[in-house]
């Protein structure tokens, strides 16, 4: 395995592991990690035996968002049609990923979790314009968000139980 493999594989171990925490403290019935593989990414196993596929994505922090953060002011919201290229963004993931759905392995349902790791937008940002998420519903059974609000916890929610 190469370093990029590496750190890949890295990167979708602490999301599945962030999103196992939170999933268990917030549903009766708990989940833990099965095995990481590829097409999805991982499988997950609940007390019932229950397993469930779950695919992972991340939305990166890039160089726009660096020029963005520097002319913004701590307390200041992102403009409207800033954020919402942020939630298009969003929406071309999930559109993405299920356009690749095909090559997963089908034994079990799937699910997408998409982490948010930038510093720039947060979960508040998302649920202002949760109007403008445009999620397919199709093949993944849910699509979570896992994101930081400007603190250094993570929250989790399904995007489809938000409402638009």
């Amino acid at each position: 395995m190469n370093r990029h493999e590496a750190d890949k594989k890295a990167l979708e171990q602490s999301a599945i592991d962030i999103f196992v925490e939170l999933y268990n403290f917030n549903h009766k019935i708990p989940t833990r990690l099965l095995r990481q593989q590829e097409k999805p990414d991982a499988i997950l196993e609940d007390a019932n035996q229950n397993r469930k596929g779950l695919e992972v994505t991340h939305l990166f922090y890039d160089t726009e968002e660096a020029r963005l953060l520097m002319s913004r002011s701590e307390l200041a919201l992102p403009k409207a049609e800033v954020l919402n290229q942020f939630i298009d963004v969003i929406n071309e993931r999930v559109v993405s990923k299920e356009k690749k759905y095909v090559d997963y392995s089908h034994d079990y349902p799937c699910a997408l979790l998409i982490r948010n790791l930038s510093l720039v937008y947060g979960m508040s940002d998302v649920l202002r314009r949760k109007e403008r998420l445009q999620l397919p519903r199709g093949h993944f059974t849910e699509v979570w968000l896992l994101s930081r609000d400007f603190t250094p916890d993570w929250l989790l929610i399904n995007l489809y139980e938000i409402g638009s």
